[in-house]
């Protein structure tokens, strides 16, 4: 684990802990402030270097390896404490991530409920060749209420699909149909997604 993960206060705390069993007061401040300004920035394994640079006496010298290990246990231990904060966060986010996909597939769903069957086939490939026009790669069998036409979209073109969709919709049934069927989605995936931002579907 790089401990670029970690801010400089993080190491030298860390490092600290570590050399605090062989070094003490003014002595132990003066490495580490000599730490912070040549090393600070430093990936971990200059840790030696700087170690060979502070044991200037014998009986340091003696403790060197010592120092270093329990140097990089401590950094370690940090580590995991922060990677541990890390975790829950990106779980958190890859949570709201499929959400906002299950969110955005509703309300496809929903509008499309609104299209009679009849028209459905010519609606469809509408909504996908104005899609095409926009650059977006399309699998022309798939329809846009599908599992597989979902999969193909990145989540950040989820807004200018939907406004895609509404376009249509109101080119096929008015704009007053349009917005009342759009407020009735946005209604439901409100009280079904409570979590997702409307403001990256509409």
């Amino acid at each position: 684990m790089p401990n670029e993960l970690l801010t400089i206060g993080q190491k030298r705390t860390a490092i600290e802990r570590g050399l605090s069993q062989y070094l003490t007061g003014i002595a132990l401040e003066r490495v580490l402030s000599y730490w912070e300004q040549e090393y600070g920035d430093k990936p971990s394994f200059v840790l030696n270097r700087f170690l060979s640079e502070v044991c200037n006496t014998e009986e340091l010298r003696f403790y060197r390896k010592d120092m270093l290990r329990q140097v990089l246990f401590e950094i370690s231990e940090v580590e995991k404490q922060v990677l541990l904060q890390i975790k829950p966060q990106a779980k958190e986010e890859a949570s709201v991530s499929a959400q906002l996909i299950d969110a955005f597939m509703q309300f496809v769903l929903f509008v499309v409920k609104g299209v009679p069957q009849s028209d459905y086939p010519d609606f469809d490939q509408d909504v996908k060749a104005r899609l095409a026009d926009l650059g977006y790669v399309i699998a022309s069998p798939v329809a846009i209420h599908e599992d597989d036409f979902v999969a193909c979209l990145p989540v950040t073109s989820y807004a200018k699909v939907l406004t895609t969709i509404y376009e249509v919709y109101c080119e096929f049934y008015g704009p007053s149909k349009a917005d009342f069927i759009f407020a009735r989605a946005k209604e439901q995936i409100k009280q079904q997604f409570m979590d997702v931002d409307l403001h990256q579907l509409i």
